[in-house]
């Protein structure tokens, strides 16, 4: 069984360190630190991601694409980003449409497809990853602007979708009462 252990204080604490993570990287534009600063934007939605799964887990037991280790579901606070955007993408949070096989099409692109770009910058944290993609080459302004950008428009269409949610409980909620009274 999935253990989702997050308290509200910690669900809140988890909120707080996506903003913290979100300062982190606005300072990252006054000392061009562009890469540490989608880095940091990364690890926004990450966390951002994480507090808003853990708020449904019956749902997310019922996910075909949720992480497991030998066999189990993995420890929850031990998903990966890659994990935690592939379950908002199977439960419809964060839609997708072009495959990692296909080339960028814009026209077609939607959040699912822009939070794996910024999962990739944040990925550049591996050196090897970023010699053998980036090389010498940098990382710049537009790329931090870009993960400003998509994270922002994540945690809004976050917001809309867990908003959706409690009014759907709310209502099943006030149907059973309803039926109970009758």
């Amino acid at each position: 069984m999935l253990n989702f252990d997050f308290s509200l204080d910690k669900q809140k604490e988890i909120l707080r360190i996506a903003l913290l993570y979100r300062m982190e990287a606005k300072k990252c534009y006054s000392t061009k630190a562009y890469l540490a600063g989608c880095i940091m934007m990364g690890a926004a939605l990450e966390a951002l991601l994480l507090a808003s799964l853990n708020s449904y887990p019956p749902l997310i037991l019922d996910v075909k694409g949720v992480p497991k280790k030998d066999g189990k579901i993995k420890n929850f606070e031990d998903w990966k980003l890659n994990e935690l955007i592939r379950v908002a993408e199977y439960l419809g949070w964060f839609p997708s449409s072009i495959s990692s096989d296909e080339e960028w099409d814009t026209a077609k692109a939607k959040i699912g497809d822009y939070a794996k770009i910024v999962q990739h910058l944040r990925n550049y944290i591996h050196p090897v990853r970023y010699a053998k993609e980036v090389g010498r080459g940098r990382i710049t302004k537009k790329y931090l602007d870009a993960c400003f950008n998509i994270v922002d428009n994540a945690a809004a269409h976050l917001s809309k979708v867990l908003n959706n949610n409690l009014t759907i409980l709310r209502e099943e909620k006030e149907k059973r009462n309803n039926e109970t009274k009758s």
